[in-house]
């Protein structure tokens, strides 16, 4: 087990590192900027427009992994190796995602491989998450003495079938490619449906269930 010390190192190196690969994003858009030479303002905002939006797109998907992270970390009051061991794995997706990034900026014509490895890189964060969740699941040691029950592991497991499928549309149909992350709209409903199934029966219904 680390200490409380080590759990807070952790927690703020991971940070660090979501902090540096998300700022990493911009760096593409800002070289565009110093080689802008004579050409005007607009046609310059033309020609990158789909480089900022993929970038914009990125940003939210860096700041959409490291809130959910930050969620589960902040259900923890101390991490052992295995955490440590699948929380490195989760960085590696982090400061990986400016590459895909650039690939499908860069590609000349459709970038369907490009789509692919980003989804295969928002896949490896979802299961880390998901394993991470898994682990504490098996050892309530680590969770905060205010934590009852870790939450967000039902979310986790839709989010990781979502992607899944995500990536089997996007091999089978190339010119979908990122938009089969829409799918991952429908993640907050299935999960509440399928917690209402499984916690949400109130006393009173499972008596009635139970009368009837």
């Amino acid at each position: 087990m680390a200490s409380s010390r080590g759990f807070d190192r952790l927690v703020n190196f991971s940070d660090a590192v979501v902090a540096i690969a998300i700022t990493i994003l911009v760096l593409p858009l800002v070289d565009e900027a110093s080689n802008l030479g004579t050409e005007s303002i607009n046609a310059f905002l033309e020609s990158v427009a789909s480089q900022f939006y993929v970038f914009l797109f990125s940003f939210a998907v860096i700041a959409y992994y490291w809130f959910l992270h930050h969620s589960f970390f902040d259900q923890l009051q101390q991490v052992d190796m295995p955490i440590m061991m699948l929380n490195m794995i989760w960085l590696l997706g982090i400061v990986f995602i400016p590459f895909p990034t650039v690939l499908i900026v860069d590609a000349k014509g459709p970038s369907g491989w490009a789509n692919i490895i980003y989804l295969a890189t928002m896949m490896v964060l979802a299961l880390t998450q998901l394993f991470m969740k898994l682990h504490v699941i098996k050892k309530p040691e680590l969770l905060a003495s205010d934590s009852t029950r870790l939450k967000g592991l039902i979310g986790s497991e839709v989010v990781s079938v979502l992607l899944a499928i995500s990536i089997v549309i996007a091999l089978t149909f190339p010119k979908i490619g990122l938009y089969a992350l829409l799918l991952l709209w429908l993640t907050p409903f299935i999960a509440s449906y399928i917690s209402k199934r499984k916690y949400g029966e109130t006393g009173r219904e499972k008596s009635f269930r139970k009368n009837r």
